[in-house]
């Protein structure tokens, strides 16, 4: 039910729910402060600072009303130990921005010792015992991490191995970060819904920070590099050009193979990792032919996509008006432009617009028209030394 900070930051894990507006509940635990007058009473009786973000249309928002923040334990702890607010996110936008709060309800918890600067925080419903444990476990002096990783069933290890990179690499134990990395790359799943987005993301990340600055990292990561390929694991050959800087590999197998109609279905297993690849070599036109042939049939899929994300979790709410479709759809359609196909463009866009009618969308689409129409006039006109002759 807990989600790590790195989960917080991916939007399609969060949905949306319909729900009524009554009004909430405002339970006796939470003081009449603003959050920026209980930051201030914290600090200067030593005391945590408790935040509950919440909605009145929250389902889950509303359990935690009627039963954690009404346990006996729960008020006793809080009364002893902390100052609590509750925050509606329609109501104090500034900090509900400030914090980034996206779902409800976020709880975020402020130390003494971590003063004006985040301890942690929860996202969904939490029972009284789930709070309590959580807080004793910060009052007991454990890192977020700590907590974080001893919250997780079946991912304790993962989080110790990157809690130990980390502190490894930023005291410049190389060789040590690079082995807890390798740890993290070999025994993560791809496909676990806890931390297959570690493996996706953060550790390529940190690889590549790594190989920049240590040589046998990058030897290592090449070797890797190579048996994916021998292996045809071409997800991870991919990931492995981009962490040692080398997608110009990856651009030739592109050209290579990308008129064999049986690399389509490669093409559109790996398009997250070859979008940016193509992308960034101005290869708008090979996007548009061999990532989205069908655009039509893309743009639906993508919108099953956004369509899914907000249906309901039991634990979570987000705000009301999220809409991820339009950050969906854009490279689509700017390939297209890009490719200076401008009528299949528009009909694209008006197929977006028919589909999602929205001013984010509309706002979404201009912009990209805008820079994309620049980078095709600026790939249009003939370099220096040719304009010279």
């Amino acid at each position: 039910m807990k989600r790590k900070v790195w989960q917080h930051l991916i939007f399609s894990l969060f949905l949306t729910l319909s729900c009524a507006t009554a009004a909430s509940s405002h339970s006796e635990v939470f003081s009449e402060y603003s959050f920026e007058q209980a930051k201030q009473q914290a600090q200067k009786d030593s005391k945590y600072l408790l935040v509950d973000f919440t909605a009145s249309w929250c389902p889950p928002c509303k359990k935690m009303e009627s039963t954690t923040w009404t346990d006996e334990s729960v008020q006793a702890w809080i009364k002893e130990n902390a100052i609590a607010v509750q925050v509606d996110v329609d109501k104090d936008k500034k900090s509900t921005e400030a914090l980034n709060v996206e779902a409800m309800p976020t709880i975020v918890l402020f130390t003494p010792q971590s003063g004006a600067k985040e301890f942690g925080r929860q996202v969904g419903f939490m029972g009284a015992s789930e709070l309590l444990q959580w807080l004793e476990g910060a009052k007991s002096g454990k890192t977020s991490v700590e907590l974080e990783k001893q919250a997780e069933s079946g991912g304790a290890d993962v989080w110790e191995h990157l809690s130990k990179a980390r502190d490894m690499q930023s005291s410049g134990k190389n060789a040590e970060a690079l082995e807890e990395y390798l740890w993290l790359w070999n025994n993560i799943k791809a496909g676990d819904q806890n931390v297959g987005d570690l493996r996706r993301s953060m550790v390529p990340f940190e690889l590549k920070k790594l190989t920049a600055t240590y040589a046998p990292a990058k030897s290592k990561i090449s070797e890797m590099r190579d048996a994916a390929e021998k292996a045809e694991n071409r997800h991870d050959w991919l990931l492995l050009n981009g962490v040692l800087e080398d997608n110009a590999r990856s651009l030739a197998w592109f050209d290579k193979t990308k008129n064999n109609p049986e690399q389509r279905e490669i093409f559109k297993k790996h398009i997250g990792l070859l979008e940016p690849v193509l992308f960034s070599n101005t290869r708008y036109g090979d996007v548009a032919n061999f990532l989205y042939p069908d655009p039509m049939a893309q743009l639906q899929e993508l919108y099953k996509r956004a369509q899914d994300m907000k249906k309901p979790r039991p634990d979570t709410e987000v705000a009301k008006d999220f809409d991820a479709f339009p950050s969906m759809v854009l490279l689509l359609y700017g390939a297209y432009v890009g490719a200076n196909r401008d009528a299949e463009a528009q009909k694209i866009a008006d197929e977006c617009l028919r589909l999602d009618d929205t001013p984010a969308m509309r706002e979404g689409l201009k912009n990209m028209a805008t820079g994309m129409r620049k980078a095709r006039e600026a790939l249009a006109k003939p370099a220096p030394n040719q304009a010279a002759k």
